[in-house]
């Protein structure tokens, strides 16, 4: 996959999933990356929310996506799907490469419940 591939699936992977906890944190009195979110100068890194003043939590994320290609050449051999059976030689090349993708999330958590009715 090229690079640029890579990038912005990644990305439209982390909005689709953003939206979706989005959606559920709106049951659930929470607020995903809310729009109210203000960076407080004097405390670096630090957001609150401007409407209740109350400090938004930074959810980290560290993954790390590992890429398998691999390649085999054999004579008169089968392929049964993942698995290669050869009865005579056969060579095979592996490549394979790690990514890591970091990001944060702003959240303002829930302060008080809602009852279900």
């Amino acid at each position: 996959m090229k690079l640029d591939d890579f990038v912005a699936e990644t990305l439209k992977q982390i909005i689709k999933g953003v939206v979706a906890a989005q959606e559920y944190g709106q049951t659930h009195n929470a607020n995903i990356n809310p729009a109210t979110a203000v960076f407080h100068s004097a405390a670096e890194g630090q957001a609150f929310c401007q409407e209740t003043g109350i400090l938004l939590q930074k959810i980290g994320f560290d993954i790390a996506v590992t890429v398998n290609e691999s390649q085999t050449a054999s004579n008169d051999g089968e392929s049964v799907g993942s698995i290669s059976v050869s009865s005579t030689s056969s060579n095979s090349l592996q490549n394979s490469s790690i990514s890591r993708v970091q990001f944060e999330v702003p959240i303002l958590l829930p302060t008080t419940s809602k009852k279900s009715r």
